[in-house]
C-alpha cells in the first residue's frame, strides 16, 4: 500500500532540504569572502599629468574577467576584459565605442591598464588610444593615473 506524506511530514522534509542547500551555497561565498579580490564596482577618479581629471567612473570587475565601465563625461559604456595578477593585483582592457548623429562609428576609445587594490581602495596607471572607424589612431595616446573607492550597499 502506498505511503502519504502528511503536511507535516512535507514541511519537515522541505525544511531540512532548504536548510542543506543554505549551508552547501555559504560554503563557498565564506571562502569568497575571505580571498581578496577586486572584483565588484568601484568609484574611479583618474589624475593626469596635469590635476584630476574634471570627471568620475564606474568600474564593475565581474566573474569570468568581465569588465564594464562607464564615465560621467560622456554616453556610451566599455566593455572588456580583466584578469587578477599575484595577491593584490589587476589589469584590464576595455573598448567604448562613439557614434557620430548619423549613428555611423565615430571612434573607438580602448583603455589599458594595470593596479593593486587593498580593501577597498585601488590604484593604477592606465593609457587611453583613440581610434578612428577603420583602427587607426586619432591621436597620441594619453596616460594617466587613478584611485578608486569600493562601493558599498547602503541600508535603503
Amino acid at each position: 500500500m502506498a505511503r502519504i506524506a502528511s503536511r507535516r511530514q512535507l514541511l519537515s522534509g522541505m525544511s531540512a532540504g532548504v536548510l542543506g542547500t543554505a549551508i552547501a551555497g555559504a560554503a563557498p561565498q565564506a571562502v569568497d569572502a575571505a580571498a581578496p579580490t577586486v572584483r565588484g564596482t568601484w568609484i574611479i577618479k583618474p589624475k593626469t599629468a596635469s590635476g584630476p581629471a574634471p570627471f568620475q567612473a564606474l568600474a564593475a570587475f565581474a566573474a569570468g574577467g568581465v569588465f564594464i565601465t562607464t564615465g560621467s563625461d560622456e554616453a556610451g559604456t566599455g566593455l572588456g576584459q580583466w584578469s587578477q595578477s599575484g595577491t593584490n593585483g589587476f589589469a584590464f582592457t576595455y573598448l567604448n565605442f562613439h557614434f557620430d548623429s548619423a549613428g555611423k562609428l565615430a571612434n573607438t576609445v580602448k583603455v589599458r591598464a594595470a593596479g593593486t587594490f587593498r580593501g577597498s581602495q585601488l590604484s593604477g596607471r592606465a593609457t587611453l588610444s583613440t581610434l578612428g572607424p577603420n583602427g587607426a589612431p586619432l591621436s597620441a595616446d594619453a596616460r594617466f593615473s587613478f584611485t578608486g573607492q569600493r562601493l558599498r550597499v547602503q541600508a535603503p
